[in-house]
């Protein structure tokens, strides 16, 4: 009985003290935090937060409010509720940059007395066995040239035409080069055809007043620099690309997209010039008109690919930018508190970050593939200098000594302005690397020393210029190998018959020859090349190879293979091309290799 009554006297105690603190803390006045002192560009100080009372609660439940709206009603204007917009977070901001001249623009910018004269420029190329019309300038445009056309029918329509030919690759290597100064207002720099590139510039506007400051700093380096260009920001990609295709340029709100895209032309989704055409003949000429459409009749008349671009343009569908420098996997930086501006000064920062990268990768039990050293300027401009080896490696010194001869050979073309304040060293194309004991395999130590090797002599004196040979998945005896760079990653294991015997020698090209033989499916007796007469005394054979079975149409007679032997011992290779009463034409001889 005591004790239930020393319970009862707790649980009462216990109540008292409860409501006791229930109403210390509603009559208290609310906290206000200190007043913050004004800084230069800070954010202003936010509004407390209106708190709900016990007493006003009791009122918002006998009036048969909820607490959601309540708040929402109770909140001072320019107060947040607590309660985070989707409409206020995750907004993205792109920057289309389009070059309509880009190919005229740099060979004029590269040979300026083509600019000299005023007379129109164009570019062609080999196409269809004929010399058409690839890019022209806008003197061309305006006489009614236009890609395609016959570089003969353009000269008579402008007999002063000045006629160049197209180097698109020169073409592609320039404008990534151009591209990479773009890097100066974001780090997310994409480009997806030469002549077109896109800019994230989300979070960017604030370093620079804004993206009209952005849109306008690049519209006046590109006219200084000589380049006609369109430019354009919105909410997506898509947009964006439309905006500046159709010449609207500027700065375009997320809210105001799909009214802005409404009035454009069809052309402007990025879909092909056949699509658009047919679409133009059933009457959708615009954009706008597409938005009250059904899907399904368009997509079985035009495929995914028109809704795709749409629902791009209207951020329905996240469209992914392949990045012009992407991430490193892995690396490691260094930066100075005064900037350095020697080579010499670069080279030693790149062996210590050698070492802290090497090291990383080690941990990690991984290699890379392809190494960049990125040499940051006080004004904003970047040196890359990239370097690849044949197989993964984390070798400190390796890494180093490549750096080394590649710096070296650079140094007149390395600028290094103000100065550099940051210097990384990033790895690209990790691999898995795995653990070998070089001292008890002497074989693994003679791969490793081999794959230097091939990284110094590449690196030194151009991938281009130090090759192995690859196999090929081909029958064709000139198919079935290349010459790849040395550095060039493995290619796929290819099963091959090792009990196929082939020369020491095979011509890159078969000589046609003038065989006799005994009967017409049969080895010959004497053949004669260049003009020299040969009798045979031995032939084995046939070997019969076919064309593979992917060229069916454009596919070649059937190969019977002999190896011969002359009455000096000299032995060849030939075959006869064509099949008698099998395949259509007569058969023909070719020597396409000598043995030992």
């Amino acid at each position: 009985m005591d004790c239930l009554i020393l319970r009862r006297r707790a649980a009462c105690s216990l109540r008292r003290r409860l409501r006791e603190r229930r109403r210390f803390f509603c009559a208290a006045p609310a906290m206000q935090s200190p007043r913050r002192r004004e800084r230069g560009g800070a954010s202003p100080p936010r509004r407390a937060r209106r708190t709900v009372t016990t007493s006003r609660l009791r009122a918002i439940r006998a009036g048969g409010l909820s607490l959601r709206s309540a708040a929402r009603a109770g909140a001072a204007r320019g107060c947040w509720s607590g309660i985070m917009k989707r409409e206020n977070c995750g907004r993205r901001r792109f920057m289309a940059v389009l070059f309509p001249k880009w190919p005229t623009d740099r060979l004029k910018k590269s040979q300026p007395s083509l600019d000299q004269g005023g007379a129109p420029l164009a570019l062609y190329e080999r196409a269809q066995s004929a010399l058409r019309l690839y890019a022209l300038d806008a003197a061309a445009e305006s006489l009614g040239l236009f890609p395609g056309q016959a570089l003969a029918d353009a000269r008579a329509i402008c007999p002063h035409l000045v006629a160049v030919e197209a180097r698109p690759l020169e073409d592609a290597k320039a404008f990534q080069k151009l591209c990479a100064r773009f890097m100066r207002y974001s780090p997310a720099v994409s480009v997806q055809r030469t002549g077109e590139a896109f800019v994230d510039v989300t979070g960017c506007e604030r370093l620079f007043g804004g993206e009209a400051a952005i849109l306008a700093d690049l519209a006046r380096r590109l006219e200084a620099a000589g380049f006609s260009a369109k430019i354009a920001v919105a909410g997506t990609p898509g947009a964006a690309f439309a905006f500046a295709a159709a010449g609207v340029g500027g700065v375009v709100a997320a809210p105001e997209t799909k009214a802005a895209l409404a009035p454009l032309p069809i052309d402007v989704l990025r879909i092909d010039a056949v699509a658009a055409e047919r679409l133009r003949r059933m009457g959708l000429k615009r954009v706008g008109q597409l938005y009250d459409m059904p899907r399904a009749p368009l997509t079985a008349r035009f495929g995914k690919e028109l809704l795709m671009r749409l629902d791009q343009a209207l951020a329905r569908e996240t469209e992914a930018l392949p990045l012009l420098f992407p991430a490193p996997h892995d690396y490691a930086e260094m930066r100075f508190a005064e900037p350095i501006s020697s080579i010499d000064a670069a080279m030693e920062s790149a062996r210590k970050l050698a070492g802290d990268l090497g090291e990383t990768l080690l941990k990690a039990g991984k290699g890379g593939r392809r190494f960049e050293l990125t040499l940051f300027r006080v004004d904003n401009q970047m040196a890359r200098v990239s370097v690849r080896t044949s197989a993964a490696t984390n070798s400190p010194a390796h890494i180093a000594r490549l750096f080394d001869m590649r710096l070296d050979g650079l140094r007149s073309d390395i600028d290094a302005g103000f100065g550099f304040e940051l210097v990384r060293l990033g790895a690209f194309e990790t691999e898995k690397t795995p653990a070998l004991q070089h001292e008890a395999f002497d074989r693994a130590a003679a791969d490793a020393a081999l794959s230097e090797l091939k990284d110094r002599l590449s690196n030194r004196l151009g991938a281009r210029r130090v090759c192995r040979l690859d196999l090929k998945d081909s029958h064709l005896p000139e198919h079935a190998d290349a010459l790849v760079p040395a550095t060039a990653p493995p290619a796929a294991a290819v099963d091959a018959d090792p009990g196929l015997r082939r020369p020491v020698k095979i011509l890159s090209h078969p000589e046609e020859i003038e065989a006799l033989a005994q009967i017409p499916d049969g080895p010959p007796a004497r053949f004669s090349w260049r003009r020299v007469s040969y009798r045979l005394v031995r032939a084995s054979g046939p070997e019969r190879i076919a064309d593979e079975w992917r060229r069916q149409e454009n596919a070649k007679p059937t190969r019977d293979y002999y190896r011969v032997e002359d009455e000096e011992g000299r032995r060849y290779w030939i075959y006869r091309e064509g099949l008698y009463e099998r395949e259509a034409g007569t058969p023909r001889w070719f020597l396409h290799g000598f043995f030992a």
